[in-house]
């Protein structure tokens, strides 16, 4: 059976350790980088690149931000007497897009569960 390259392997090993994706996903993955053009596969590492090196929570809320705070903390239009208290980020992009919250939030950036012994 053939060897794939070092170079193959490190980015099916390292397409892996994403959330939810398996070996099979990885390969596929790799596979469909090493089929588009350079300049696809070159924009996937900028943008990878550019989140780790801009990003941050917003000092305010927790939410992800690009600056000290974030757009929803730096819109005057928002309403500041309602807060909603969410998760992970990923949960208030699900709200602004359901456009159904107008107030500002607060991130936890992990889970609550006094049941299970998880605190704050």
């Amino acid at each position: 059976m053939a060897q794939l390259s070092e170079s193959v392997t490190n980015l099916i090993t390292q397409l892996g350790k994403l959330p939810g994706i398996g070996r099979k996903s990885a390969e596929r993955l790799a596979y469909h980088i090493l089929r588009v053009h350079k300049s696809e596969a070159v924009s996937l590492a900028d943008a990878i690149r550019d989140v780790r090196e801009n990003v941050r929570y917003c000092d305010r809320c927790f939410n992800l931000a690009e600056g000290e705070l974030c757009e929803i903390c730096n819109d005057p239009k928002r309403d500041q007497q309602v807060l909603c208290i969410v998760e992970q980020p990923r949960d208030l992009m699900s709200l602004e897009q359901a456009a159904v919250f107008n107030g500002l939030y607060h991130v936890l950036l992990g889970r609550i569960a006094p049941l299970e012994g998880i605190g704050p």
